[in-house]
């Protein structure tokens, strides 16, 4: 604190504000500043203007915490000079000042600019600090802005000659603040990084600071795992001479950034994504290249880690690199670039990556503070200082003009602005002459200027630097500010205000075009890394469609840079400025060191003289009378008289300072200097202080009064509480003693009755005792009595009862009878009182219904009256409204009558004169009044859908109405309908659209208790407001059911569950359950729902004016289908008219004759009616044939010769050229496709064809000429590459997700989810495709295997994943799905879509179907990338899913799918069957791979594993890491075999493999190639490992595993005939090789299939072919093996050859031949007697080898050479070291050509390979089919050439 006391109290050098010298010069000004820069006080003042020397050393204490708190709510002037002060005084100028500061900070390179805007950044972040703890608020943003620094500097700051932290980009830094003083938010924006800094840098500088960061900062295992070593070791960082430097400290650096990435929410990933990039671009630095080809990368190994970093493919890369294509008559033609050439490519994608990264870190800066407009702003301004360096180039010109345009920014504000303003306020002022830089501005920017003329040259192909500066300099040579050098070279130079500079124009237009070129843009696009994707996501290729026209209205870099300095003028005008002048003391940044001629130079060119001048003797402080008056009313007093501002504000002043020296009055404002503004504001803040302090005294008086009134009031409130209390306590009491005594005398008083009543009742219990006592004794007597009667009676009755026994059972008999008869009358009695009592009930029940009924529909005739009214009144108002019109119609005839008498009085000569100009002048006349009648019609309409019509323009007609209609055959009956023509769709409903939507539901109510499916009612639902209505049908009059309000109900949940796509209504008395047919339809219910119940008042009323919606039309009509409008006379329908199409018949009727004609002019106009286009809307017209392919096929429909016009909307179909019948048109969007002209299909039937594809048809249009068939193509196609794409509901949701996962919003998610079931797994069957996908039928490139659209295709695909679980073998349905995938490329991100949906919300994650989809996605995974997008989703799918089920089977499922989609190549087979059951169990697969002598092994791989993998475990797992000599993988069928590519998938060939193995065992039945060795079809396809280049064949020892391949290699091309040697030789040969497989010969031992070891091919004689090429041939020697086929001549041999039906003619004519052969083999075989099998191979070997150029592939060719150098047919030799050409059999080469004389090579077209030799006037070119073949060898071995050259010895 002593400290910071002292430095503010300590006496002052010279002068600490510029403006009170008194010798006013330069040397005065540079002494003055010279004198404080040595007492250590490097801030001076200019009034407000401040001057900061830059010391290059640390001043104690000088920017504590405790100097900030000082300055705070000080004025300029009242402490020493210094940066907080400015700050200061602009964060309290937002509020006295009431609009957006800015502060400017300027200075030359290494003045401090960068630190200035550090300091004022801190100060300004402190205030809101401590203005957040005041407000209770959060500090985030602070320290995110704070924060933002250190990743700003070491991303775009480099050590350069003259500042070791220079900023090599501006920026301005905008500081958003809250009417609190809060910091809410900001923005930086970006100007010009330099770029080519990345790729290379002056000698003494360095590159951006964060690569010497990451190399000297990271840890240890993240430079592992970037492959990074010290930083000498990298060409982009060490070309300078100077890495390290002590005054940097480049790992806090790292660390600082590290922290600071993640303060702006990166998260890990993201920061190792940008770390990764920053180590690919080191390793790209180091990659160079030689010649050998064309350019060749050097070093794979640094190429691999820098495309590993990248995440794309390393060959891909490579030759991204290394060859430039083209497009040339639809195909890619590829040419390889030279050193140089590749050296650029290099460069420029160093650069490019470098510069999209940076520019991606300050987009995520942005978002991390970024805010809604608030209060007012701060900007600060830190760009490039003016630069002047030995070699100037293209990145200076563009700093120095921004530096330019501030400049006069600068001098606009001190000088001519300020001066301008004295002179029209009338003040006594002499004007300051001042450097005024606006002609040099005026040489850069004014039209044909500099930057003119550059972008000029550069929108030109073959502009040149050269083209560039000759157009400079003959354009400026005499402008004064530009100078052209004496010396003829390639600079010109500027006078700028700083001083002349001089740039070099070499490498101008490359810079200001900023090309990228597509290979390198393609392969950096399909990276695997997102973030890779993302950063050049928005960069579009040229060689897309329209990409010439995009590229010239390309803006360039300075266009570009221009703009933005635009917008920066522009943004800094609208704010207050505030001027900082850094000074640099000295070049060698030195402290302690003044060098005057440099800050002298500062001084002149920034103008510091007149600066100080006009200070000095000006009044910086200006204000308004009344303003003024305003703001120092305190110091005013009430003894003021005059009531004018002008004079007020004179005396207040006069007061101060009477001389007027310090102050003047001008005709509308106060001119004050800034030290008489500080006084007045010192005084005004004291005036205040003392004001409010009485007024807070007063104010505390008042609630101290107000307190103590409060208090007795509260006092008086407690007592009468008291009182009230203690009263009512006694009132209580004595209620409780009374109470008390009223209880004990009812008890007492309920006692004694209580006795009375139990004395009573004891009495009455005696009584009733002895009453049943006596009635027992009586009952006793009377039983004894007549049980002697009975005996009595048995007696008598005994006798009486045998004679009656007959007569009793017959009465007994008859009474059963009778009681059985009234017992089945009482049953029936009981019925039918039961059925009366229900019958009542349910009468009591249709009751109570039917009054509900009637109240509900009282409710709603009530509605419908009210309606009616209103409906009434609405006609009433338009028929007046009609009325006033048609009067007024009848007003303006009546003057086009008169008007027309005026006319024909002048004009009655003849008729024809009529037609006169005149009459045009009429027609134009007739048709501006009604113009007018229109435009007062729709101004007067407030329906706002009649005024949406009223707007749409005639091509786009709208008409609408209620009209009668019967359709013939299909309804019988007049049905009233509301019909719409709207977009050529003609749609009829049962009533005006005034409901939201309306269909059929299932619905069950009353509770939510369940119901059986036969409680639940179908109703026909419509959603009308915020009130949902059901009832019984869809016909007019239906009864309604029940009336829901949406806005009332509690909730609205979506309740599906399995199959069952329903919803939940919740209100206060029931819950409604609803249940739609489909899920889609269910989605759209609940989403209308949800809205409405959540939408306001406005968004309803939106959602009511809607247009139709056609999904709820009952029934449409395509208007291109109508054949014809007819009227139709029918006596009970007047104004009837009918509809005809080649189908139906549509019969109509109007209300009126007027709606009537309405209807027929407005489907007559739409359909066929005359239409006419102004010039800019037709693009191409023209007749065409055509021939409609739709799926609705028309019997006997024939070609028709139509005129078709193409406007940027649709192609409309006329009958002829006048136009007045149109037949249909043909909607455009982005699905819509046409095919290119068809060569084919002009072979057959002479026309060309080509097709347009729309939404529901395709047609087939012809043309005779082949031209124009293109132009049309191209026409359309332009059209539909100029709509915008389509966006399916799906795609929307995607991008939700997206944005919602990004930011972390969980609980969003799982709202998206919620609300929107199209996300969701549905049980039902899909309608539509999930994403939007081409129209148009699918053409087939091979074979017919049924597809038919896409959107069919698709839908058939989710069908088949529904019923996935019920297959007994899924394998079929996989491979067809994949197969499906792989045949319509544009499905396969559909159905990785269906997939996800199908997988998402289900609730038993491990049940079978659910499994079964798993199972797909990984197969699909597998083998299929999907687009960037569908990628990303697919991967956040499958992570939820696994944090949602993560120990589940489902779970396993997920983590392998996500696994494979890291890996997945490109594949172009769908996966064997063998690959497909390993992914189902998450496996790898065994593939066997073969070698020489039937040997082969096993080997373990995924769908992803490539062939080059499979050779380097093979290679290890055989032990020849030490061979001489490369190996490659093959694909093998006898002697039939192709290398496989390094980069190709194994699964791939497999699966291919056993493609052809299925159709050889199914279609390939014929042996007779077989039997003749001609093929070898039937024969097995195998993976065979061999050797591929023979890069050194005699150092490889007979021991060893190497040579044992080389010698079978060696063995198979003798025995295909690809070895010159003679007939003796080869027997020789094939005797050594029995010898080496057989040992010796035993009798009776015999060849029995002679290929084994012989060409057999050799005896195949053919005929003689004519010599005319000057070569001695040698006759063939006689033999027996010619001796047997002597006889035969050539004629009669080919005969043979062609007539032969069978394998028999040939082998009867060979065989003798063979046998010979046979016999001369065996008889050589028995001379090797006794000759071990090693020595047997040594000696073939040696005799291989003793052949010159043993080791070369023998291609046979034919060649076309034009001189006739070499024979048509050849052997074209390819080994290690060159190119042969060899005559058959001829060991000697006709000509040689090394690589390094190969200036290219490649097939241009297929089978025809060319190569070009340096000094060959004519290139080579052959024919053949192993063209790739070819093209591969000499690919690798010039690779291998490569490797040994850059080897490094040990």
């Amino acid at each position: 604190m002593a400290e910071t006391v002292k430095i503010l109290q300590a006496p002052q050098a010279g002068l600490s504000d510029m403006a009170k010298l008194q010798d006013l010069n330069v040397e005065s000004i540079l002494e003055n500043i010279r004198q404080r820069f040595e007492a250590d006080q490097i801030y001076t003042y200019i009034g407000s203007i401040l001057a900061a020397v830059n010391p290059y050393k640390t001043i104690p204490n000088l920017y504590d915490f405790e100097v900030m708190e000082a300055y705070d709510k000080r004025h300029i002037g009242d402490l020493p000079p210094h940066i907080y002060a400015i700050a200061n005084d602009t964060y309290y100028s937002m509020w006295k000042q009431t609009a957006n500061q800015c502060v400017l900070i300027s200075g030359e390179s290494g003045a401090g600019k960068t630190e200035s805007t550090k300091f004022i950044l801190n100060y300004l972040s402190k205030m809101s600090q401590a203005s957040a703890v005041e407000t209770g608020n959060d500090v985030s943003v602070e320290k995110c802005i704070l924060q933002s620094s250190p990743i700003l500097e070491a991303f775009g700051n480099a050590k350069t000659v003259y500042n070791n932290n220079s900023s090599r980009f501006g920026k301005f830094i905008q500081l958003a603040f809250s009417s609190r003083g809060v910091i809410e938010g900001g923005k930086v924006q970006d100007y010009l990084l330099e770029k080519n800094r990345v790729v290379g840098q002056n000698p003494g500088e360095r590159n951006y600071h964060i690569f010497y960061a990451l190399i000297l900062g990271a840890p240890d295992e993240m430079k592992q795992k970037l492959g990074l070593g010290a930083p000498e070791k990298y060409k982009y960082i060490n070309q300078s001479g100077c890495i390290k430097d002590p005054n940097i400290n480049d790992q806090q650096i790292f660390s600082e950034v590290n922290e600071a990435l993640k303060d702006m929410k990166l998260n890990d990933e993201q920061v190792s994504d940008v770390f990764e990039l920053l180590g690919a671009i080191l390793h790209i630095g180091n990659l160079d290249f030689i010649t050998a080809g064309g350019a060749q990368v050097s070093s794979m190994s640094v190429l691999k880690q820098a495309a590993d970093l990248l995440s794309v493919d390393e060959y891909q890369l490579a030759n991204a690199l290394t060859e430039k294509t083209r497009l040339l008559r639809g195909e890619l033609i590829s040419t390889p670039l030279d050193e140089h050439q590749a050296r650029d490519s290099r460069d420029s994608l160093a650069m490019n990556l470098y510069a999209r990264c940076f520019h991606w870190i300050i987009s995520r800066i942005n978002v991390r503070i970024r805010t809604k407009p608030t209060f007012h702003s701060v900007g600060v301004l830190d760009i490039f200082g003016f630069e002047n360096f030995e070699v100037n180039r293209f990145e200076q010109f563009n700093i120095n003009f921004a530096n330019e345009k501030l400049q006069e920014y600068f001098n606009k504000h001190i000088f001519s602005l300020e001066q301008h303003e004295y002179n029209a306020e009338g003040l006594d002022w002499v004007d300051i002459d001042w450097q005024d830089n606006g002609e040099c501005l005026d040489l850069i920017v004014r039209k044909l200027g500099l930057l003119s003329l550059i972008d000029e040259e550069s929108r030109f192909p073959k502009g040149t630097d050269g083209t560039m500066l000759d157009k400079l300099h003959s354009n400026h040579a005499k402008n004064g500010f530009y100078i052209k050098p004496r010396v003829n070279n390639s600079k010109f130079g500027i006078k700028h205000y700083a001083g002349d500079v001089f740039y070099e124009t070499t490498g101008f237009l490359e810079k200001n075009r900023d090309t990228f070129r597509d290979e390198m843009l393609t392969t950096i696009k399909e990276s695997r890394s997102d973030f890779i994707y993302d950063l050049f996501e928005d960069m579009q290729e040229s060689s897309q469609p329209n990409a010439a026209k995009k590229n010239r209205k390309k803006p360039t870099v300075s266009s570009q840079f221009q703009e933005s300095l635009h917008s920066l003028m522009s943004t800094l005008s609208a704010c207050n400025p505030y001027f900082v002048r850094c000074i640099k003391p000295n070049s060698t940044k030195a402290p302690n060191a003044f060098e005057k001629t440099l800050t002298l130079n500062q001084l002149r060119y920034s103008g510091m003289l007149e600066t100080v001048k006009i200070r000095r003797a000006g009044f910086p402080v200006r204000r308004l009378f009344d303003d003024f008056v305003r703001r120092y009313r305190p110091l005013l007093g009430k003894d003021t008289q005059s009531s004018h501002s002008q004079h007020k504000c004179i005396s207040l002043l006069s007061s101060y300072e009477s001389t007027n020296q310090k102050w003047q009055i001008g005709r509308t404002k106060v001119f004050l200097k800034e030290d008489l503004e500080i006084k007045l504001e010192r005084d005004r803040a004291e005036r205040v202080e003392t004001l409010v302090t009485k007024a807070k005294a007063c104010f505390k008086g008042y609630l101290a009064r107000k307190a103590y009134k409060a208090t007795v009031a509260k006092i008086v409130f407690v007592q009468k509480y008291c009182r009230m209390y203690r009263q009512r306590r006694r009132f209580l009491n004595l209620k409780d003693a009374t109470i008390t005594l009223q209880r004990y005398e009812r008890g007492r008083k309920a006692r004694q009755l209580f006795h009375v009543m139990m004395e009573e009742r004891r009495l009455e219990e005696e009584r009733k005792r002895e009453e049943q006592r006596r009635r027992a004794e009586e009952e006793q007597r009377e039983l004894e009595r007549l049980k002697a009667e009975a005996k009595l009676r048995e007696l008598e009755e005994l006798q009486a009862k045998l004679e009656e026994e007959a007569r009793i059972k017959a009465e007994e008999e008859a009474a059963q009878k009778k009681r059985e008869e009234e017992e089945r009358q009482r049953v029936l009695q009981k019925a039918k009182a039961i059925e009366t009592a229900k019958r009542l009930e349910e009468e009591q029940a249709k009751i109570r219904a039917e009054e509900e009924r009637l109240k509900l529909e009282n409710e709603l005739r009530i509605r419908r009256e009210e309606e009616a009214l209103r409906l009434e009144k609405e006609e009433a108002e338009r028929l007046v409204e009609e009325k006033r019109l048609e009067e007024e119609v009848r007003r303006r005839e009546e003057e086009l009558a008169y008007a027309m008498q005026q006319v024909m009085t002048h004009f009655d000569d003849s008729i024809a004169q009529l037609n006169s100009p005149s009459d045009l002048n009429l027609d134009k006349y007739y048709g501006d009044m009604f113009e007018e009648a229109d435009q007062d019609s729709e101004y007067q309409d407030d329906d706002p859908d009649e005024d949406s019509v009223s707007r749409k323009s005639d091509d786009l007609q709208y008409w609408e109405g209620y009209l009668n209609m019967k359709c013939g055959g299909m309804v019988n009956t007049w049905k009233k309908r509301y019909c719409v023509l709207r977009d050529e769709t003609l749609m009829w409903f049962r009533a005006k659209q005034e409901a939201l939507k309306s269909g059929w539901l299932m619905k069950k109510g009353g509770g939510t208790s369940t119901l059986s499916r036969r409680n639940w009612r179908k109703r026909f639902f419509v959603l009308k407001g915020i009130e949902l209505a059901y009832y019984e049908s869809d016909s007019d009059g239906a009864p309604c059911k029940g009336i829901i309000n949406i806005k009332q109900t509690k909730d609205i949940l979506d309740s599906s569950f399995g199959r069952e796509s329903s919803l939940d209504i919740i209100t206060d008395k029931r819950t409604y359950h609803i249940v739609a047919d489909n899920a889609d339809d269910l989605s759209e219910w609940f989403s209308i729902l949800m809205r409405v119940k959540n939408a306001n008042e406005y968004e309803l009323k939106q959602m009511q004016d809607e247009d139709a919606n056609p999904k709820n039309a009952i029934g449409t009509l395509d208007v291109a289908v109508i054949d014809s409008v007819v009227p139709v006379h029918l006596q009970t329908k007047p104004n009837a008219f009918a509809i005809i199409t080649a189908e139906r018949v549509f019969n109509m009727s109007a209300d009126s004759p007027e709606d009537m004609n309405g209807w027929l002019k407005a489907l007559t106009q739409y359909h066929k009616g005359q239409r006419t286009y102004s010039k800019e809307e037709i693009l191409m017209s023209g007749w065409l044939t055509k021939e409609n392919t739709g799926t609705i096929s028309r019997p006997g429909i024939t070609r028709k010769k139509r005129y078709f016009i193409l406007t940027s909307h649709s192609l409309d179909i006329y009958k002829s050229v006048d136009l007045q019948h149109k037949l249909g048109a043909i909607a455009l969007n982005r699905l819509c496709s046409v095919t290119v002209p068809d060569d084919k299909m002009f072979k057959e039937i002479g026309t060309w064809k080509f097709t347009i594809h729309s939404r529901r048809y395709s047609y087939n249009l012809f043309t005779p000429s082949n031209d124009e068939a293109w132009k049309w193509t191209y026409a359309i196609q332009e059209v539909i590459d100029s709509k915008p794409p389509i966006e399916t509901p799906s795609q929307i949701l995607i991008k939700e997700l997206r944005e919602a996962s990004l930011n972390g919003y969980n609980d969003e998610i799982d709202k998206i989810y919620k609300l929107n079931p199209i996300l969701r797994n549905v049980p039902y069957m899909l309608k539509s495709p999930l994403l939007p996908l081409p129209y148009g039928q699918i053409m087939s490139s091979n074979l017919d295997k049924g597809y038919t659209t896409l959107q069919d295709e698709a839908v058939k695909i989710f069908n088949v994943l529904q019923g996935s679980e019920q297959l007994p073998d899924p394998m079929p349905v996989i491979q067809g799905i994949l197969q499906t995938c792989q045949d319509l490329k544009p499905l396969q991100d559909e159905v990785y879509c269906q997939l996800v949906k199908q997988t998402t919300w289900v609730k038993d994650a491990d049940n079978l179907n659910n499994l079964r989809n798993w199972q797909i996605l990984c197969c699909m995974c597998c083998t299929f990338i999907p687009s960037r997008s569908i990628l990303r989703y697919v991967r956040f799918h499958i992570k939820r899913q696994v944090e949602l089920s993560p120990k589940t089977q489902m779970a396993a499922y997920a983590g392998y799918a996500l696994e494979a989609l890291k890996r997945t190549r490109t594949r172009e087979f769908v996966p064997s069957r063998d690959e497909i059951i390993a992914i189902l169990g998450r496996r790898d697969m065994n593939a066997t791979v073969f070698c020489h002598g039937g040997g082969s092994c096993q080997i373990s791989i995924n769908s992803s594993t490539t062939a080059g993998q499979v050779i380097h475990t093979l290679v290890k797992g055989m032990n020849l890491d030490s061979c001489y000599n490369r190996f490659s993988l093959y694909e093998k069928s006898g002697l039939v075999e192709k290398a496989i590519d390094d980069r190709s998938v194994v699964a791939d060939i497999l699966a291919k493999f056993e493609s052809q193995n299925a159709q050889n065992d199914d279609g390939n039945k014929d042996s007779r190639f077989r039997a003749r060795g001609l093929s070898d079809r039937g024969k097995p396809w195998q993976l065979f490992f061999k050797l591929f280049c023979f890069l050194d064949t005699q150092s490889v020892k007979p021991d060893s595993i190497e040579y044992s391949f080389l010698f079978e290699q060696a063995h198979e091309e003798v025995i295909r005939g690809k070895f010159p040697a003679t007939d003796e030789q080869l027997i020789h040969l094939s005797a050594l090789r029995m010898q080496f497989d057989k040992g010796d010969y035993v009798h009776g031992d015999w060849i029995n299939d002679l290929t084994e070891v012989y060409p057999v091919d050799r005896l195949k004689v053919k005929p003689k072919e004519d010599n005319d090429f000057g070569f001695q041939q040698r006759d063939r020697k006689d033999t027996f093996i010619s001796g047997t086929l002597r006889g035969i001549g050539e004629k009669t041999l080919k005969r043979l050859q062609k007539s032969a039906s069978d394998d028999n003619i040939l082998e009867s004519v060979y065989r003798d031949d063979v046998s010979a052969t046979i016999t001369a083999i065996i008889d050589k075989w028995r001379t090797l007697k006794g000759t071990s099998a090693e020595r047997a191979q040594n000696i073939y070997m040696s005799f291989m080898r003793s052949w010159k150029y043993f080791g070369s592939r023998l291609f046979e060719v034919e060649c076309h050479d034009g001189r006739q150098t070499y024979p048509k047919n050849i052997w074209l030799s390819v080994n290690k070291s060159m190119v042969a050409v060899h005559k058959i059999n001829d060991p000697n080469p006709l000509d040689e050509f090394p690589y390094e004389k190969i200036l290219s090579f490649g097939a241009p077209i297929p089978n025809e390979y060319k190569i070009i030799v340096e000094g060959r006037r004519s290139e080579l070119t052959f024919d053949t089919t192993e063209v790739f073949e070819i093209a591969k060898l000499m690919k690798a071995y010039i690779n291998e050439i490569v490797k040994k050259r850059n080897m490094i010895p040990a």
